[in-house]
């Protein structure tokens, strides 16, 4: 068995390297399986269809730019397209990246959202639709889906108060740019505002004291 002069424990298994300081080991192996099997690192057949996801958004891009170059007087749409793709990518490499916590997950993709969206409207003349539309829109279907997702995976309360409270404060973003004299179509806005009034009112009435424990807990208040 082979042994961490560094740590002074003996490590089971073929290993060149101590698990615990990365150390070199000292002996020679006995032939000993090691306690915990080894894992397999990584997703093998989620990395594989990425790369192919991938080769199909470069060789659609390429497709595009070729027909776009070839016939310019309809405008460079070519940047609509490659601007699209360089969007979805992002939200799907968010997703993945944060799919272990789903409600983590909801936050992250509404926030990258929001923000492609307003990025979208200025780089296409700032016609305001981000903030009229689709701002409201987004911030009601995150609250929307985060009641589902609780519901539906039957999540704790004490695991998802908190995300609950985040969902909210955005909800409540377009009724301050409302009251702001921000935003020209009020509707949607009103909407989401209405909405999260409610969800704020059933989260201070219900559940109120785990909301606020779970606050303290996080921020160490």
């Amino acid at each position: 068995m082979k042994h961490c002069p560094k740590c002074g424990v003996f490590v089971a298994g073929n290993r060149s390297l101590c698990p615990l300081c990365q150390s070199p080991l000292t002996g020679d192996w006995d032939g000993e399986a090691p306690d915990f099997p080894t894992l397999p690192s990584g997703f093998p057949r989620r990395a594989l269809a990425l790369r192919i996801l991938a080769f199909l958004t470069f060789a659609g891009l390429a497709v595009c730019a070729a027909v776009n170059f070839s016939i310019p007087d309809h405008g460079w749409w070519v940047l609509y397209v490659a601007g699209g793709l360089a969007s979805a990518w992002i939200l799907l490499l968010l997703f993945l990246k944060k799919m272990r916590s789903p409600l983590k997950n909801l936050i992250y993709q509404t926030g990258a959202a929001a923000l492609l969206c307003l990025l979208w409207d200025l780089a296409t003349g700032w016609h305001r639709w981000s903030l009229d539309l689709a701002l409201p829109i987004v911030f009601l279907a995150c609250m929307a889906l985060m009641l589902g997702i609780a519901v539906i995976r039957r999540i704790p309360p004490a695991d998802c108060l908190l995300y609950f409270g985040e969902s909210i404060l955005l909800g409540l973003v377009p009724a301050v740019l409302l009251l702001c004299g921000v935003i020209q179509l009020p509707l949607p806005s009103l909407i989401c505002g209405s909405a999260a009034v409610v969800f704020l009112a059933g989260l201070v009435m219900f559940f109120w004291g785990p909301f606020w424990a779970e606050i303290r807990r996080r921020f160490h208040i």
